[in-house]
């Protein structure tokens, strides 16, 4: 027996890993030790090999997601009357881990959608496909660095996701065939990449061979923690189908960025500004963006952050005469500007200012008012998909409109996350001259993960 006041050890659990965007960023491996294994999943996500080594493991997940969507004027009311659609998305993976230099990982996916006026589009409806399926070496690992190749399908998101995201609104998100390099260190970690994004047609099916994609992204961090650090990057895409208001034609377009982000005190700050210059058919290229996102957090209860987002996103002033000037988001993330996803952010003027909340039982509620307009007369307001939403209207005012949103989380528990948001977009001059009306919006979302 101990003596009185002698002290015990008490083996203290680490916590599993949060769920990622990207579930092959997860890692597992502190559950080798059996005291780290405290949730009814943890049995699926440490399973261990016939190698004897702790870094043998294999790692079961996946994800259910149901989702509703409803809005009054698709496309502004030039596309039609209401739509209420039900989505869902299912995911399986599998993680092999074989020994500290070998991986493979896969995962599969299925999306459908019923509700939706005319066709459904590939993005929404892909019965069974496959989401990720890529082998992994680690040539180098040591306690100041980490080297790790990649050969297969699989997602990216770079950043704060302005140009390279996941899409997660949608059933069946972003994903890529091609080779990436990581490498990693305690305050460094860079990123290079060769790929072709795959097909989205609705079936299991390979890449687009009319696009090309690569580029490099490298973050330093100048602290610890990491909440204060700079991103400097370079993209670059071969589209063969390039489109825009101005045309059609061959795109071969560069993208060099950097992006500034940190936390201080109870301020918090994400800037970032890219230049994009090639060829688009017989013309130039010379877009750009900037934008900044910044807020400050009270000492007050539920946490309110009082916060404003400014975005700029450069339009093709002077169409057919020899520039290209609307700037292309790539892969951008969903909901840019809000749930209701209404507009690509290019040839856009935005500010929004919003407030956020943390109220108890995790859930976390936020809303603002963001105000749009055209950058330039001469260019049009461009869907998210990238096609033209409303025309040029040259003579039309550049104000595009007004958008309220509201949304909430609750994190009901480790798995189960519920969200809700609302989206009302009172049109300006511009698009009531194309035709156009307000917008309801308002979704509704079950995720289960494990």
């Amino acid at each position: 027996m101990a003596a009185e006041g002698a002290a015990t050890d008490v083996e203290t659990p680490a916590p599993p890993p949060a769920y990622a965007i990207l579930r092959f960023d997860e890692n597992y491996s502190a559950m080798a030790n059996p005291a780290n294994r405290c949730d009814w999943s943890d049995p699926i996500k440490y399973i261990p090999l016939p190698t004897g080594m702790p870094s043998s493991y294999l790692t079961l997940g996946g994800e259910v997601r149901e989702r509703f969507e409803g809005q009054n004027n698709l496309d502004f009311g030039l596309a039609g009357g209401a739509s209420n659609e039900w989505l869902q998305r299912i995911t399986l993976l599998t993680d092999w881990h074989l020994g500290p230099k070998i991986r493979f990982f896969v995962e599969g996916i299925s999306g459908k959608i019923s509700g939706q006026r005319g066709p459904a589009p590939a993005v929404q409806d892909d019965p069974l496909d496959l989401q990720c399926a890529f082998v992994e070496i680690t040539p180098y690992e040591e306690s100041d660095g980490k080297l790790a190749l990649r050969a297969g399908r699989f997602g990216l998101s770079l950043g704060s996701g302005r140009l390279v995201a996941t899409r997660a609104a949608p059933n069946i998100p972003f994903r890529f065939d091609g080779f990436e390099a990581l490498y990693t260190r305690p305050a460094w970690a860079v990123t290079t990449f060769v790929t072709r994004p795959a097909k989205d047609d609705g079936k299991f099916d390979g890449a687009d061979y009319s696009t090309a994609f690569w580029g490099a992204y490298a973050t330093h961090w100048f602290d610890a923690p990491h909440t204060l650090g700079l991103d400097l990057y370079y993209l670059g895409i071969r589209n063969q189908h390039g489109a825009y208001a101005s045309g059609h034609g061959d795109e071969r377009r560069h993208s060099i960025g950097t992006r500034a982000f940190g936390q201080r005190d109870r301020w918090d700050v994400n800037a970032e500004a890219v230049w994009q210059w090639g060829t688009f058919g017989h013309e130039s290229i010379r877009a750009w963006t900037a934008s900044i996102d910044s807020g400050y957090t009270l000492d007050a209860p539920f946490k309110p952050r009082l916060g404003a987002k400014l975005d700029v996103t450069s339009g093709d002033r002077h169409p057919g005469q020899g520039t290209q000037g609307t700037f292309d988001a790539l892969y951008f993330k969903s909901g840019y500007f809000n749930d209701a996803s209404l507009l690509r952010p290019e040839n856009i003027i935005d500010a929004h200012p919003n407030l956020a909340f943390k109220l108890p039982r995790s859930i976390s509620l936020d809303g603002g008012v963001d105000f749009l307009w055209r950058y330039s007369r001469s260019d049009a307001v461009y869907a998210v998909p990238g096609f033209v939403a409303i025309p040029a209207l040259k003579s039309a005012p550049n104000y595009v409109g007004t958008a309220y949103d509201v949304n909430a989380t609750w994190q009901i528990q480790r798995h189960l996350t519920f969200q809700v948001s609302y989206v009302y977009f009172a049109t300006g001059d511009y698009v009531h001259e194309a035709g156009g009306r307000d917008v309801n919006y308002a979704s509704a979302t079950m995720d289960f993960l494990f």
